[in-house]
């Protein structure tokens, strides 16, 4: 008997096996892999959100992004990064690169945004072109 293929699944009536050999990316219908559905290992293993912006203008201009809403300019080289989907709480961690020193501070993490500032080689504020950061958590 053959395989069947319908609504409730794949069924192989022979000796058959489902392996990465006979199944690859074209075989999977678009959206059918979504985080929900990997183990807990995998889901804390995808960033939760990133962003590049423009940290110059006000607010910062976001050049691409998963999972940010929007920057919020404080003041110099101090910004605000607001998630469009909130955390699980507030237990996440934030990795910022900036073209100044490539590190800096983050601080004020909710679960809907954290702070982060940008400081050049001398340590005072400083606005500069490129600010990225990526979350990884819950």
């Amino acid at each position: 008997m053959p395989t069947t293929i319908d609504s409730a699944g794949i069924t192989f009536n022979d000796t058959t096996s489902l392996t990465s050999a006979n199944i690859g990316t074209a075989q999977l219908v678009n959206g059918s892999v979504t985080a929900a559905k990997l183990g807990t290992t995998e889901q804390k293993q995808i960033a939760k959100a990133w962003v590049n912006f423009n940290g110059t203008t006000s607010p910062g201009t976001i050049r691409s992004s998963y999972n940010v809403s929007s920057i919020t300019k404080n003041a110099v080289g101090e910004y605000t990064v607001n998630f469009a989907t909130a955390m699980a709480d507030a237990n996440y961690s934030v990795l910022k690169t900036d073209g100044l020193r490539g590190v800096g501070e983050v601080g004020n993490i909710t679960s809907s945004s954290f702070y982060c500032v940008v400081r050049s080689n001398a340590g005072a504020t400083s606005d500069t072109l490129i600010v990225n950061c990526i979350v990884f958590g819950n």
